[in-house]
C-alpha cells in the first residue's frame, strides 16, 4: 500500500484536503483494518495449526488473501474496501505466525536463522516487486491492477501447499509417532528422529494433563505460569518489534518523505524495497554466525540513532537537507529490518517450548497486532501535529528494546529446540528461561530447573 495509497484516497475519496499533504480517519483506517484482521487472525487462527496443522493453517491463510484480492481490486465502495483490507490483514497475520513457527521446526539447528528468515526475504521481495511497480506512472498501472498482481504468490503457495511436509515436531506433541517417522524422512531430518521421538512422551503427557482440565483459560492459565519468563521475553521482542513504529514509517513513506523536504517522493519509494531487503539478507546471512541478540540489539541503537537525527531535522529543518534526511529514513528501515525483522520470529520460536510454542507465538503476535493497530491509526496525527515529538516517542522506545534486548535477549543459535528447554541453553540463556516447576515437584522441594545453568553451577547448588 505505501505506493499506492494516495491513489487509493483520491479514487475513493477518503480524505477531501485539495492534494494538500495530509491525513483523515477513512486514510488510516485503510492501514489500521489490516492491523484489526491480523490480530482476529492471531487469536482465533492459531486454534488451526494446534488441531489440523501448520499446512492447514497456511492453506487458510492463502484462502483469505485470495479472497481479499479479488475484493479489493473490483471495488469503489469504501465498507467493501475496508473489509477486504481486513481479510488481508487476516490471511497475512495468520501466516506471519504459522510461517515462522513452520520453518523453525523444520531447519537444522545449525541453519535455523537461514531458514526462517527465509520467509522476511520473501515479504522484502514482494515489497520492493509492488513499490516498483507502484512508483510507475498511475497512466501506465492503476491501483487495481497492482492489488490484484498479490494473488500470484497466493495461488502458487496455494497449489504446492497439498504436498508440503507437516511439521515433525507436531505430529511428536500428537503421539504420532509413524506421521513424526513419515515427515522427517520427507525434510531430511532423519538424523534428529531420535531426538524428536522424546518429544511424543512430552505430547501424551500434555494430552493427559488437558484430558482433566477440559477449560481452556484453566490451561492457559497453567501453561503462562509454567513457562511465565519464556513467555514474557517473547512478548517484550515483538510488542518492541512493533511499537518501533517502523511498519508505519514504510507504509506512510511517501507522506514522511514530503514532510522530510522530498518534493517528488514517488521515485524513491523502491529505495525502501532495497533497504527492506538488504537488511534481510543481512539478518540472514548473519543470525546464525552473530546470534540474534547483537543483531537486535545493533539493529534497536542504529534506529535510535536515525530517530534522533529526524527528530533535530523536524524541529530544525535547516539540521539536514531533504537528501539527507531522505537516507536517515533509508537507513533506519535498513537498520530495523537487519535487527528485527526476520530475526525477531527466530528468537521468539527459539524462546517458546514445543508445547505452546503456537499458541504463545499467536498470543505475542496478537499484542503486536494490538500496537500496530494503535500506530497505523495515530502515527500520521501524531505527525501532522508535532513532527519532532514523534520521533522523539519512537528514539526513546528503540533505546528501550535495546537495554531489554542487552538485559534479556538470549543467545542460542547452534542449538536444538529441545536442548533449549532440556539442559537451559549451554549456559547462554543468563538464566532468564526459567521456569515455574509443577505442583507436583514442588512438594517434594526439589532444586528449580533453571534454563541457561552451566552443569558446573548445578552440581555447585
Amino acid at each position: 500500500m505505501t505506493g499506492i495509497l494516495d491513489s487509493v484516497d483520491k479514487d475513493l475519496e477518503l480524505c477531501h484536503t485539495g492534494g494538500a499533504v495530509a491525513t483523515c480517519f477513512l486514510k488510516e483506517a485503510v492501514m489500521s483494518f489490516a492491523s484489526i484482521g491480523g490480530l482476529a487472525a492471531r487469536i482465533c487462527g492459531v486454534f488451526i495449526a494446534d488441531k489440523y496443522g501448520r499446512s492447514a493453517a497456511l492453506f487458510v491463510a492463502d484462502v483469505l488473501i485470495l479472497i481479499s484480492v479479488a475484493v479489493q481490486s473490483s471495488t469503489t465502495a469504501v465498507p467493501s474496501f475496508l473489509m477486504a483490507r481486513f481479510l488481508i490483514g487476516a490471511g497475512m497475520g495468520l501466516a506471519f505466525v504459522v510461517t515462522p513457527t513452520y520453518l523453525c521446526e523444520i531447519a537444522p539447528r545449525a541453519q535455523r536463522g537461514i531458514f526462517v528468515c527465509l520467509h522476511e526475504v520473501a515479504v522484502c521481495v514482494g515489497c520492493l516487486l509492488g513499490l516498483h511497480v507502484s512508483s510507475r506512472d498511475s497512466a501506465e498501472w492503476r491501483w487495481q491492477g497492482i492489488m490484484a498482481l498479490a494473488a500470484l504468490p497466493a495461488a502458487v503457495q496455494l497449489v504446492f501447499i497439498c504436498g508440503l511436509p507437516e511439521s515433525p515436531r507436531w505430529f511428536a506433541l500428537r503421539g504420532d509417532v509413524a506421521g513424526l517417522d513419515r515427515a522427517c524422512a520427507s525434510l531430511g531430518l532423519e538424523g534428529e528422529t531420535a531426538e524428536l521421538r522424546k518429544l511424543v512422551q512430552t505430547g501424551q503427557v500434555s494430552a493427559d494433563a488437558s484430558s482433566k482440565t477440559q477449560n481452556a483459560c484453566s490451561r492457559n492459565l497453567s501453561n503462562w505460569r509454567k513457562h511465565r519468563r519464556p513467555f514474557l521475553i517473547a512478548l517484550g521482542l515483538a510488542g518492541g518489534t512493533s511499537a518501533t513504529g517502523t511498519y508505519a514509517i514504510q507504509t506512510y513513506a511517501y507522506d514522511l518523505l514530503r514532510v522530510s523536504g522530498v518534493q517528488e517522493p514517488a521515485g524513491l519509494l523502491p529505495v525502501i524495497g532495497w533497504m527492506k531487503l538488504l537488511g534481510a539478507l543481512l539478518a540472514m546471512f548473519s543470525s546464525d554466525r552473530l546470534g540474534r541478540r547483537r543483531l537486535v540489539i545493533t539493529g534497536s541503537f542504529l534506529c535510535t540513532l536515525c530517530d534522533v537525527l529526524l527528530a533535530f531535522h523536524m524541529a530544525m529543518p535547516a539540521f539536514l537537507q531533504p537528501q539527507l534526511a531522505a537516507s536517515c529514513i533509508f537507513f533506519r528501515i535498513l537498520s530495523w529490518n537487519a535487527g528485527y525483522g526476520g530475526v525477531q520470529f527466530v528468537a521468539i520460536s527459539e524462546i517458546l517450548p514445543n508445547e505452546v510454542r503456537s499458541s504463545f507465538m499467536g498470543q505475542c503476535q496478537v499484542v503486536a497486532s494490538m500496537i500496530d493497530v494503535l500506530i497505523f491509526q495515530l502515527f500520521e496525527t501524531l505527525l501532522f501535529t508535532n513532527k519532532a515529538v514523534t520521533f522523539v516517542i519512537f528514539a526513546a522506545i528503540n533505546f528501550s528494546s535495546c537495554l531489554f534486548a542487552c538485559r534479556f535477549l538470549p543467545d542460542l543459535r547452534g542449538l536444538s529446540l529441545e536442548e533449549i528447554h532440556a539442559d537451559g541453553g549451554a549456559g547462554r540463556s543468563y538464566g532468564v528461561l526459567s521456569e515455574v516447576p509443577a505442583e507436583s515437584e514442588a512438594k517434594a522441594e526439589p532444586e528449580p530447573t533453571v534454563i541457561g545453568a552451566s552443569k558446573a553451577r548445578d552440581a555447585c547448588v
